[in-house]
Order: structure tokens, then C-alpha cells, then sequence
């Protein structure tokens, strides 16, 4: 099927299923839909899904073995989507904050929930992203908001969804590279000549999950975003898979693994 990429969940941490909304008109006006017209088949997606809760509570319970969750998650009084932003599964577009030892990781949260108004079962985009951050460990709320490492995942995480998700690279290439603008005020030397910041994607390292399952048969990928020093990029960009490969192994060997400290050396140097 086809999912339309219209959200409905809305809030915070608080009050997950009350949140949950669809404007009158929106319902009133989804024609293209094939339930719109069909009166048997699969049940739309309501908001008293248990799945929601559900799916919210597996990622909380995941990310909590691995660190201390912050109870605050980075969200938005209007959801991103009404202002032009790709579409979440849901009206609901939050990221958590979750605290290793002497680390800190941002990551998404809602880019695997079920999507709002359609028949699908499938858990949203199937996965939800993160960075981790070991110079922000013991940051504050604003700081980690104001943060250039937010704005990268926050980035990362919207082309997941103008995507329509990312498992096909991810299946075919396992560790894939992008590039994203680079923040204004992240430091100057990992820019490259186009403004950009170099990142590879899906790096994994022993002893760290790289799925999450969300109910019984129901899973989904942690996919890192580990960002890439000028040199690094330029050289993935000319090799292709095999150089992904090698700075993957060569960061995972090197000690920083998916991490992305701010001040780190190139592995090429």
C-alpha cells in the first residue's frame, strides 16, 4: 500500500495517547486513501492503538540499558511538518536524550511509530537514529538543544523521512555515507569546501544493540550518524564502498567507534 505521509500524534512524553489528534477537515478531505472508499478491510490505525504506547515504551526500555534517560525529551510546540518539514509518521516529532558514562546520545524518537490514518503495520520508517556525543556528556536541556550535534541528527533524521526511510542503502551497502550542511556553529575544520559535513551512516560496534524490538515480532534498526573529518569525506567520496569500509574499521579499531567527539584526529593522518 501506499502510506500517505500525513501525521496525527502531537505532545511530549506526557500524556501520549491523549495527544493523539486528526483536524476534522483532514479526515473529511482524504479521499485518496483506499479505505476512504472501501468498507471492509483492515482497520485504520485509531489513536487508542495500545501499539503506540507500546512502541514508546520498548525504545524507553531499550535506550535505558544503555544509559540514563533523561525524563525532558527535544520537541516542538507546532509539529515541524506543518511548516513545511518532511513528514513523521505521526504529528509527534521528538528526539530522547539518553546518558552512557561520560557520553551522551540524541536520538530520534517517533520515526518508528505506526503511521497515523492508514491501515499499515508496518513501524513507521523502521528505525530511529542517533548521534552520540561524548563532549556533551553533562550537558544541560538548552544546551543539548542549541547544539550543533542536534541540528546534524535533527537533519539526519528528516531526510530518513523525505526518504520514505533508509533501509534499502542500508541493506545493500550496510555502512552508507551523506553529506548535510554543516551547522554554523559547529567548529570550522570539519566543513568541507562545500559547506558540508561528511557522515557515515550505520556504523555498529560489539557490546552496543543496533535494533530495538518494539513488540512481539516487531523490530527496527538504531542506525548511528558518525560524522567525518574534511579528509575522511573526500576519501570515501573517491573510493565508494571500500573506503567505507576501511574508515569504519578504522574508526571501530581507533577507539571512537560510532562516537563523534568534536576533536577528534583523522584516521588517515
Amino acid at each position: 500500500m501506499t502510506v500517505p505521509r500525513r501525521g496525527l500524534l502531537s505532545g511530549g512524553l506526557g500524556g501520549l495517547l491523549a495527544g493523539l489528534f486528526r483536524p476534522a477537515k483532514a479526515l473529511a478531505d482524504d479521499t485518496s486513501s483506499p479505505q476512504a472508499d472501501a468498507g471492509d478491510g483492515p482497520p485504520m490505525n485509531a489513536i487508542d492503538d495500545p501499539r503506540y504506547e507500546t512502541f514508546f515504551n520498548a525504545r524507553l526500555q531499550m535506550w535505558s540499558t544503555i544509559g540514563t534517560v533523561d525524563d525532558d525529551v527535544i520537541a516542538y510546540v507546532i509539529s515541524p511538518e506543518f511548516l513545511g518539514a518532511p513528514a513523521w509518521p505521526t504529528t509527534r516529532q521528538a528526539f530522547r536524550t539518553v546518558r552512557p558514562a561520560g557520553s551522551l546520545i540524541i536520538a530520534s524518537d517517533g520515526l518508528s511509530d505506526l503511521f497515523a490514518d492508514t491501515d499499515s503495520q508496518a513501524p513507521g520508517f523502521g528505525c530511529e537514529v542517533f548521534i552520540e556525543c561524548p563532549d556533551l556528556a553533562g550537558a544541560a536541556f538548552e544546551g543539548i538543544r542549541g547544539s550543533w550535534q542536534f541540528e546534524l541528527i535533527e537533519t539526519l533524521a528528516r531526510n530518513v523521512a523525505n526518504l520514505g526511510g533508509i533501509q534499502r542503502p542500508i541493506s545493500q551497502y550496510g555502512v552508507f555515507s551523506m553529506e548535510l550542511p554543516a551547522p554554523a556553529t559547529m567548529p570550522a575544520h570539519w566543513s568541507t569546501q562545500r559547506g558540508t559535513v561528511g557522515a557515515l551512516i550505520n556504523v555498529t560496534v560489539p557490546n552496543r544493540p543496533s535494533f530495538c524490538q518494539l513488540d512481539e515480532g516487531v523490530e527496527i534498526r538504531l542506525v548511528a550518524l558518525t560524522i567525518l573529518l574534511p579528509d575522511e569525506t573526500e576519501y570515501v567520496v573517491s573510493g565508494g564502498a571500500e573506503t567505507r569500509f576501511d574508515i569504519a574499521q578504522r574508526l571501530i579499531s581507533s577507539g571512537t567507534g560510532l562516537t563523534s567527539p568534536a576533536n577528534r584526529r583523522s584516521v588517515l593522518a
